[in-house]
């Protein structure tokens, strides 16, 4: 039987126990497992009697880190699971992780290695993230993020990072990491270890799971073997500070996409929706745009391009899409339902906008875009705008999306933490022409008496509070979450029991 070693650090053996728990009472084999801890506080007695409840249990006190304490805690286990006290596992997940880690292992040449932001209640989807490059900071340290969903992916996928909290792999990886000073992702591939992002939800968490930024050492060939062949492999140039689509969302193919394989619980799931959808009387429009803009926005365009793809295989939205010159080509080829987009069809404003204001003034021009579409396609009941990056994992082509949820007698629009989240607005018809004046309004007026346009969340702000009863607000826990209401929820997706 494999065993494997479950490695955990703690302040107390208390904040440790329920995740140990979960994880002894839902494997297919208890006995396989054996538990290592890095205690900062002493146990005291109460405690001593739990860990002889739970099975083989060993610990250190004062402890390090679950990574420096390895070779003290091993007691020849062939498979090691670096775990964290706010994990819970679900049924069979032992046997799981090491059918999984034989299936990278077909994939390559080399030793396999499981790693990945693990899935948290808030999250909107129920999938692990790859560790993506998110940019470096002042201090030229590298930082991460979470990455696309793997969402209904069929098999693991290729990772450049590792998160330090949640890593399962053979004994042997681990041993050969405590012998290494650089950075810990440049260790494994130099030592030829490879790198995968866990498909699964076996395991969930339920704190953020931040991983802090990487301090590079001096960039060099000859201060870091292998290190252009890293960079070439996973696009990314420390040396400049470039990183690629690619890194940043943590998925390495040219497309920016994985094979999915949507489960036949949840298609039948979703067709029974549709039907039930059918007798919903409302019908939106959506409305998005793709522009070519003198400053560049916070992401790259073929993350945009990726992002728009999922949200335009959608077969039950109706959606249409502005472009102009190069970008209409870019997306022509994704989306047939595409109309140039001209300057009149935003804010109205004289003059030329600013270089510098033309992402504030396209964002401001959200509604009369959507009014402009109004006078186009006149026989919908609600306008909706949705940014054109606002999808960011993949979704069933043939989800039922229920619109009664979020297109009522009032203007809906998300907030978070206080703050409006634009990216989705759904405004009903006889609304429309009244928010526009009341928009043009404010910012003539705030044109006049400071000399440039407000920023679009001070619209916002303004807008519903001398308009609250225009609105339907509705607290989310993320941006880009508006539309999740319309569709079957993480928890009622059957294959989340299987």
């Amino acid at each position: 039987m494999d065993r494997i070693l479950l490695l955990m650090s703690s302040d107390e053996y208390a904040q440790a126990d329920v995740a140990l728990r979960s994880a002894r009472d839902n494997a297919a084999s208890p006995e396989r497992i054996s538990y290592g801890l890095s205690l900062r506080q002493e146990p005291d007695a109460a405690d001593h009697t739990a860990m002889r409840s739970l099975g083989s249990v060993q610990f250190l006190c004062p402890g390090g880190s679950s990574w420096q304490d390895v070779e003290a805690l091993w007691q020849g286990e062939g498979y090691v699971l670096i775990a964290h006290p706010a994990m819970s596992f679900t049924k069979n997940w032992d046997m799981q992780l090491l059918r999984t880690l034989r299936q990278c292992r077909k994939d390559s040449l080399f030793s396999a290695v499981l790693t990945g932001y693990l899935p948290r209640p808030q999250d909107p989807v129920d999938a692990v993230c790859p560790v993506a490059a998110e940019g470096f900071d002042g201090e030229g340290r590298l930082c991460f993020h979470r990455g696309t969903p793997l969402r209904y992916a069929t098999s693991p996928q290729r990772s450049a990072f590792i998160h330090t909290d949640f890593c399962f792999a053979p004994a042997g990886f681990f041993r050969e990491m405590m012998e290494e000073d650089m950075p810990l992702f440049l260790a494994a591939f130099q030592r030829k270890w490879e790198v995968y992002t866990l498909h699964r939800p076996l395991i969930h968490i339920r704190d953020d799971m931040a991983l802090s930024p990487c301090a590079m050492p001096e960039v060099g060939e000859e201060h870091i073997p292998g290190l252009s062949r890293f960079e070439k492999r996973y696009g990314m140039r420390f040396a400049t500070r470039q990183l690629t689509a690619m890194a940043r969302q943590g998925i390495f193919t040219a497309d920016l996409t994985f094979p999915v394989s949507v489960p036949y619980t949840v298609r039948a799931q979703e067709a029974l929706r549709e039907v039930t959808n059918r007798l919903s009387k409302v019908s939106p429009l959506c409305i998005t745009a793709y522009l070519t803009l003198p400053t560049q926005g916070p992401n790259m365009g073929e993350q945009y391009l990726c992002w728009f793809g999922y949200l335009s295989r959608l077969k039950n939205l109706s959606l249409l899409c502005y472009g102009d010159g190069d970008s209409t080509r870019k997306i022509m080829p994704m989306h047939p339902n595409v109309l140039e987009y001209k300057r009149r069809y935003g804010l109205p404003v004289e003059g030329e906008v600013p270089a510098d204001e033309a992402m504030n003034f396209l964002k401001l021009s959200k509604p009369f875009i959507l009014a402009r579409s109004r006078e186009k396609f006149l026989n919908h009941s609600h306008y909706v705008w949705i940014d054109f990056g606002y999808l960011r994992y993949p979704v069933y082509e043939r989800a039922a999306i229920d619109w009664a949820n979020v297109c009522r007698d009032k203007i809906m629009l998300s907030m978070v933490n206080g703050v409006p989240d634009v990216s989705m607005l759904v405004v009903p018809d006889d609304k429309l022409l009244t928010l526009c004046r009341e928009i043009a309004a404010l910012c003539e007026s705030e044109l006049n008496t400071r000399g440039h346009l407000p920023q679009e969340t001070e619209l916002w702000l303004m807008l519903i509070r001398e308009h609250a009863d225009w609105f339907e607000l509705v607290d989310m826990p993320g941006n880009r979450e508006l539309l999740t209401l319309t569709m079957m929820s993480r928890e009622e997706e059957a294959h989340v029991y299987t």
